[in-house]
């Protein structure tokens, strides 16, 4: 049996010893490292091993880290890749049976070598049983090769998580309705309704339900014939008292085109409702300047700006959790394929155009 073997500088002296048992025990071993203590990221050795097994290099993989969690995540990754971070033995042993988990992943800070041992005895000796279990694997397949993202997506930002909402998705369909044309829904309609629960949730935390918004922008004469009128749905919001219990200031001076002014309002912690294009609204949340000088700001989308050949161009770097899969459908509703585009990513400051600031109180 051949084993691919690898870890990042937490799991390396628990890994060579492993691999030592492998070789003791005659297995043939890949070890694809770390080699040495110096500090290095685990979901690089996540991803030789899960690439190892997956392309039939391996028949089995076995990946350390520091709690074995974040190793195996990079390893599951992979597709045909199903590992399992474990600390006792009967978890090795029966993930392989029922689950048939190609990779086990161990924790250098949980257990020690006697008990990896166990754990690699178990896993390696363990066969699958088939039968229901094969069933109920072909049904996590399934949910694996179904490939839309849901209404919302949550995206790293800084230190902490943000909601990146999808207006892609085929579940929007409360009514956002304009009266003059009835029969509007979130998913055709909705950008603005989600650009300000971005913006509200990066400003202070606060997670609105994009249901209430719409209500609430239809309440005010928010809802305009393409859309939402931002300028009015932001003073109905500060009129109504609720900015403020939010935790941001508008100054009701919206569609601005001041660059210098959306700078000094996202480098304060602030956000913006703006266009990239004219038709679409998207929220700007950070801002930085690149390597060559250029002031960048952060784009939240909730549609798929970064594919549209009027913004692709502009778009300077994309952030890797933001991906969204979305149906394509034609003039009858029929889903004919699939696309992909980045719900973040970074464009230059002189892109956005008719923007409305939110300050962080």
């Amino acid at each position: 049996m051949r084993i691919c073997i690898g870890c990042d500088h937490r799991g390396l002296e628990l890994k060579n010893a492993i691999a030592r048992y492998l070789r003791d025990q005659e297995y043939e071993v890949d070890d694809v490292g770390t080699y040495t203590n110096e500090r290095t990221d685990y979901p690089i050795y996540g991803e030789k091993v899960g690439r190892a097994v997956s392309e039939g290099r391996a028949d089995r993989g076995i990946v350390v880290c520091g709690t074995g969690f974040g190793i195996s995540t990079a390893a599951g990754a992979i597709p045909g890749v199903r590992a399992v971070c474990c600390s006792d033995v009967y978890t090795a042993s029966m993930t392989r049976r029922h689950n048939r988990a190609n990779v086990l992943a161990m924790g250098s800070d949980v257990v020690g070598e006697r008990l990896a041992f166990r754990l690699v005895d178990a896993f390696l000796g363990a066969s699958f049983e088939g039968g229901r279990h094969s069933e109920r694997l072909a049904m996590v397949n399934k949910l694996r090769q179904t490939p839309l993202t849901g209404k919302a997506l949550r995206v790293l930002f800084g230190d902490r998580e943000l909601t990146l909402y999808n207006q892609r998705s085929l579940e929007w369909t409360y009514p956002y309705e304009y009266a003059p044309n009835p029969g509007g829904t979130l998913k055709n309609s909705g950008c603005g309704v989600f650009s300000l629960c971005e913006a509200v949730e990066k400003l202070c935390g606060l997670k609105l339900r994009p249901e209430d918004v719409a209500d609430f922008s239809c309440k005010v004469g928010g809802r305009g014939e393409d859309g939402t009128d931002r300028p009015v749905l932001l003073r109905g919001i500060v009129d109504n008292g609720l900015a403020r219990e939010y935790g941001f200031r508008y100054d009701l001076d919206g569609h601005l085109n001041d660059h210098d002014k959306l700078w000094d309002c996202l480098r304060k912690d602030g956000a913006a409702l703006c266009n990239l294009r004219v038709g679409h609204i998207v929220t700007l949340i950070g801002c930085r300047v690149a390597a060559n000088g250029e002031k960048q700001v952060l784009a939240m989308d909730c549609h798929s700006e970064s594919a549209d050949e009027r913004v692709s161009k502009y778009v300077r770097e994309t952030v890797p959790d933001s991906l969204i899969t979305y149906p394509v459908e034609n003039e009858e509703g029929v889903i004919t394929g699939y696309q992909q585009s980045y719900g973040m990513f970074w464009v230059p400051l002189d892109l956005p155009k008719d923007f409305d600031l939110l300050h962080h109180l």
